[in-house]
């Protein structure tokens, strides 16, 4: 019984993105603000919400991101192999998958970001993440300033350098 509520929900998360996805395009309805959430932290699956993101001046950046995903791999490589040309940035990694996936993505793609203070992995196991940023397709990459507001917001792919020159605004 409980392999198929593990082997369901995932499916019906989809079905939601893909729902969402559709009414995002028709709407283009990104949030302006980062909204109120609760996601859990990997490792320690504690409870992280709007007011336990960093204050530290830095730009607080999501990528949602689906760890089978080749275009989330690409980009998790690219920041890790740039992370030294990225300032004054607070990266907020969020996946609704396992988080068995989740520590694989992380450490097959992301490896450059491992253990780094201003990196983040969250887990959305009660699937707000879609209803609540509206992302259109995975990656999404979301760019908030230090008030809190929307400076960028893509997904997919982006080249290499505009990602940065983007997250460094």
């Amino acid at each position: 019984m409980n392999y198929k509520i593990k082997t369901i929900l995932p499916l019906i998360a989809l079905l939601l993105f893909t729902k969402s996805a559709i009414y995002a395009q028709k709407s283009n309805q990104v949030p302006k603000d980062i909204p109120e959430f609760t996601f859990y932290t990997v490792d320690k699956d504690a409870a992280f919400t709007r007011n336990n993101l960093a204050s530290n001046g830095k730009n607080i950046v999501f990528l949602f991101f689906d760890p089978g995903c080749s275009h989330c791999q690409q980009e998790a490589r690219l920041l890790g192999k740039n992370y030294n040309k990225l300032k004054n940035v607070n990266f907020y990694f969020v996946a609704m998958q396992e988080k068995n996936l989740i520590n694989a993505f992380m450490a097959m793609y992301a490896s450059g970001l491992k253990g780094k203070k201003d990196v983040t992995v969250l887990h959305d196991k009660n699937y707000e993440f879609i209803g609540k940023f509206k992302p259109t397709r995975y990656p999404a990459t979301f760019v908030f300033g230090t008030d809190k507001k929307l400076k960028a917001y893509w997904d997919g792919d982006k080249s290499e350098q505009d990602m940065i020159n983007t997250i460094n605004k």
